[in-house]
């Protein structure tokens, strides 16, 4: 009677784990639609404000959408945090690649800003940097969509470094689209079904 127990008890463990990585993932798809939909609006307003409005300030849209993507990421990112029971495998990667993805983008726009790094290769390589964390992470979830998207987002950074700089904005936007948005949506249609 007490192995019977203990299968049944090593079963239901085994099932909340199951269920609690399934929910990890939709939780992720959050984020890549969020940050997915603000870059992709950053970009578009961007080229519109450079070349329709012809505004001064035309880069306005990426600080303003960034700090609240970035403040409504710290709370959902807090909330998930506390409602979770324990640390996954994905949990832990996913937090050393997209800190040294930040990381990496800071130093390329602290060096584009210092003249270190020409501005034409800022956008190219931001591009290059978003393929790797798109790429890994679906490595780590074994999620096609993904691995395609990071693959999609190289492409088009190797494109846009021979095009202008507006140019470059639908670039990274088609990228974002093809790299965030739509694996994301597909993330989480995959994580509802399942769930």
């Amino acid at each position: 009677m007490e192995k019977q127990f203990d299968k049944k008890q090593s079963l239901a463990i085994i099932s909340e784990m199951i269920g609690n990585a399934r929910e990890r993932i939709a939780d992720d798809g959050f984020f890549y639609l969020l940050w997915g939909y603000l870059v992709f609006a950053a970009a578009i307003s961007h080229y519109v404000l450079l070349e329709y409005v012809q505004w001064e300030y035309a880069w306005m849209p990426w600080p303003v959408l960034m700090m609240l993507g970035g403040i409504f990421s710290a709370f959902a990112g807090y909330r998930k945090s506390s409602a979770a029971r324990h640390q996954t495998f994905f949990d832990t990667s996913a937090m050393f690649l997209w800190s040294a993805f930040l990381i990496a983008l800071f130093m390329i726009l602290a060096f584009t800003a210092l003249g270190k790094i020409d501005p034409l290769a800022a956008y190219p390589l931001i591009m290059v940097i978003y393929g790797i964390g798109t790429w890994v992470s679906g490595g780590i979830l074994k999620f096609v969509p993904l691995i395609i998207g990071g693959a999609v987002c190289w492409i088009l950074a190797g494109i846009a470094f021979y095009y202008p700089f507006n140019i470059q904005l639908l670039l990274l936007a088609l990228s974002i689209l093809l790299s965030y948005i739509i694996p994301g949506h597909m993330l989480k249609f995959k994580s509802s079904r399942h769930v």
